[in-house]
């Protein structure tokens, strides 16, 4: 038996009409071939499916209960297609996606290439701004999503949390400040008092985290320098500038300078987050992508 589904369809459709003639037009097919593709289903299932009259078609006892599953073996065809076609445009689409400069700079690299390996058909147009940029565009449309820390529930946007980060300290290799040494492991917020703090500007979320800690452990750092960039601070930390305090997943970028990169205990961890326009259609194609990014960040050390 070999059953197909337009064997089935042209079934369904006689049943539903009770007419070979305006099942044939709706279906653009000619009455003659109509009619063959039913006996050939009829001859296969070894029985009839329709009385046929001079004025009407009806179903046989057999057509009436081979009507549900004929009816449910198409639905269930038509739409693992649908599905599939679907998943396939999805794999072949553009994605429109923004980072921080920081992100850009220290992961993307990687993730674009090993998401390209796996989905050559796909092209991925990136844009690294501020996340009060990155969360515009998101809400305009322009962006299918962005990658970042956004502190704020927004209404309209929807947050994902994808890794946990936490704060890092990063310093000079080669002349670390004050009295912490080149074999430190880690160290203490109170280890922080008094040395010089390389700080983002103060309407920085990331830095008004950073200041929240400081005053709760009753923390004070010599403020040096403010800088609009984390990338900035780090290489201001290359140059013995003071400390960088930043996100655990900019040690991929610390790994193009001569810095050191410590944990501050007790941890202050936080969420690192996909963002999307709150309603959007879900496309299998960015999860792929954001399992990628989520792998590659979490092979920092």
């Amino acid at each position: 038996m070999n059953l197909s589904l337009k064997q089935l369809k042209v079934f369904l459709g006689v049943a539903n009409t009770s007419s070979f003639t305006k099942t044939a037009q709706a279906m653009h097919l000619s009455q003659a071939a109509l009619s063959a593709t039913i006996r050939e289903l009829e001859s296969q299932l070894n029985c009839r499916l329709f009385e046929r009259t001079t004025r009407t078609v009806i179903l046989t006892e057999a057509g009436h209960r081979f009507y549900p599953t004929a009816n449910s073996a198409v639905q269930m065809l038509e739409k693992a297609a649908i599905e599939l076609l679907e998943l396939g445009r999805q794999k072949q689409a553009s994605l429109f996606l923004g980072c921080t400069p920081m992100i850009a700079a220290g992961l993307m690299p990687q993730v674009l290439a090993q998401f390209a390996r796996l989905y050559p058909a796909s092209r991925v147009e990136l844009v690294d701004s501020t996340p009060s940029e990155l969360l515009k565009m998101v809400e305009d449309g322009d962006l299918d999503a962005a990658f970042g820390v956004f502190f704020s529930q927004l209404s309209g946007i929807d947050r994902v949390p994808i890794f946990p980060t936490r704060l890092v300290a990063v310093m000079s290799a080669d002349d670390p400040p004050g009295t912490l040494t080149s074999t430190q492991a880690s160290l203490s917020w109170r280890a922080l008092e008094g040395l010089p703090l390389i700080a983002l500007p103060k309407d920085s979320p990331l830095q008004r985290l950073v200041e929240v800690t400081l005053s709760k452990e009753e923390i004070t750092m010599e403020r040096r320098a403010v800088v609009g960039h984390m990338q900035t601070a780090i290489a201001m930390a290359d140059g013995g500038m003071g400390i960088a305090i930043v996100p655990s997943f900019c040690e991929q970028l610390c790994r193009h300078f001569r810095v050191r990169v410590l944990p501050i205990v007790p941890e202050v961890e936080f969420s690192f987050y996909r963002i999307t326009r709150g309603g959007r259609e879900s496309l299998a194609v960015l999860d792929e992508f954001t399992k990628i990014f989520v792998q590659a960040a979490q092979r920092q050390p």
